[in-house]
């Protein structure tokens, strides 16, 4: 057998073992189980700003049972938004900010809850003239642990949620100049 013919069969057989690598080893694009829960908030230290002062506007809902509020503050135009786990008076509670490691440019639009131990947020692009909302997380309020309940695919962006499944969407043209709202079905 001439070296050539060997070189080819080496190679032949290189990338018969790449390929077998590929198809054994490569993670799988079907999801089987449900989407992991993760760190998408972190508590930060510091009392909550007096949120009555009037300096910026501010976002309250109130759990089911009232028993603690969920506060989105400041909200505004091209400004980024902490997330407040408050008492049912607002007098005492603490900050959840977003994790800048996934979400740097990105800020909380939109909240409210579920359950009495769930809540939802809407997390969407901080800046732009074109950007009310986002994708829509499920939070587990206590530890700001949460996992993604809808991604926004670019022109369609997650408004508000109403439990049980119920996602108020607005779909852009192609220029994002102009939309319409409308809903779908999403279960947490």
């Amino acid at each position: 057998m001439s070296r050539r013919r060997v070189l080819e069969l080496l190679v032949a057989a290189a990338v018969f073992l790449l390929l077998l690598a590929i198809v054994f080893v490569r993670p799988t694009a079907r999801r089987t189980e449900a989407p992991a829960v993760r760190a998408l908030f972190t508590r930060a230290p510091g009392a909550a700003p007096d949120f009555s002062s009037g300096s910026y506007a501010s976002a309250v809902a109130y759990a089911p049972d009232s028993s603690r509020a969920l506060v989105l503050y400041p909200v505004g135009f091209e400004e980024r938004a902490d997330l407040y786990v408050m008492s049912r008076g607002l007098a005492d509670g603490y900050r959840l900010v977003l994790d800048d490691s996934l979400h740097s440019d990105e800020s909380p639009k939109a909240c409210g809850w579920i359950d009495r131990a769930r809540a939802w947020v809407v997390v969407g692009h901080t800046m732009g003239t074109v950007s009310p909302g986002g994708s829509l997380y499920e939070v587990n309020p206590d530890d700001g642990s949460g996992k993604l309940l809808w991604a926004s695919p670019g022109r369609t962006q997650a408004l508000s949620f109403t439990p049980p499944s119920e996602l108020r969407v607005r779909v852009f043209d192609a220029q994002m100049n102009l939309y319409r709202d409308s809903t779908i079905a999403v279960v947490p």
